[in-house]
């Protein structure tokens, strides 16, 4: 279960007052305009930014309390979190293995992850010879081979075209399936994109989310702020 409540933040004219609960596992959209709060949203959870009050909670854990190392939690950005000067085994086993050893075992789990993405190419392949979809599905393979039981996914494919977008949302499907107890919150304001894959979201307008919990598409259909987002 994640719990946040009353989870406040400000940054010069803009302020933040999130409430939510999610009592099970699988995938949440985490919608909104540009500059609502989701970044922000995220970014909080995973605790780069330090809020100002309020509360945390996933599993029974106080997030508060832990530093964002400390955090059963994987979160991947728009920009790719990769290395271009390292080939795609250093940067998917860095998530799990600092020093990057050539074990058998870290070879394994690389080869494991890869076949699970279709990412058909040699795993000492540099990753400045790499498109960026095949980067992101790097990035994402780094994330899952992680194996946090939150995984947090900052517009991750908006900077790509729409084919690799629905290609590697495919992909966040397909590894959530396969692991049953993760949850996923995956923001974008491309929402007709994120209605292929879940219809469970939290819509953000103005730093609060409307409703103050998870909505269906069609709950939030209801919502005045929600139909103006739409036009």
């Amino acid at each position: 279960m994640l719990k946040i409540d009353k989870l406040t933040c400000s940054f010069d004219s803009f302020n933040t007052n999130f409430s939510f609960k999610i009592l099970n596992s699988g995938i949440v959209g985490v919608v909104g305009r540009s500059g609502s709060g989701k970044s922000t949203l995220l970014n909080l959870i995973a605790g780069f930014i330090e809020p100002q009050s309020g509360k945390i909670i996933y599993n029974d854990s106080n997030l508060n309390d832990l530093e964002p190392s400390q955090r059963d939690l994987s979160i991947l950005f728009q920009n790719f979190n990769t290395f271009d000067h390292l080939s795609i085994f250093e940067n998917i086993i860095l998530g799990i293995d600092p020093q990057m050893k050539k074990t058998t075992d870290n070879f394994r789990i690389v080869r494991d992850i890869l076949k699970k993405l279709s990412i058909n190419l040699d795993m000492e392949t540099k990753l400045n010879l790499l498109s960026g979809g095949e980067q992101q599905r790097v990035s994402i393979a780094r994330c899952l081979i992680r194996k946090k039981s939150l995984l947090l996914l900052d517009e991750p494919f908006n900077s790509l075209d729409p084919g690799l977008r629905n290609n590697l949302y495919k992909d966040v499907v397909s590894m959530a399936k396969k692991t049953p107890n993760q949850l996923t919150l995956i923001s974008s304001h491309l929402i007709e994109e994120l209605k292929k894959i879940t219809n469970s979201f939290i819509f953000l307008h103005k730093g609060r989310i409307i409703g103050n919990k998870v909505l269906t598409f069609e709950e939030l259909s209801k919502y005045k702020s929600f139909k103006d987002y739409l036009k």
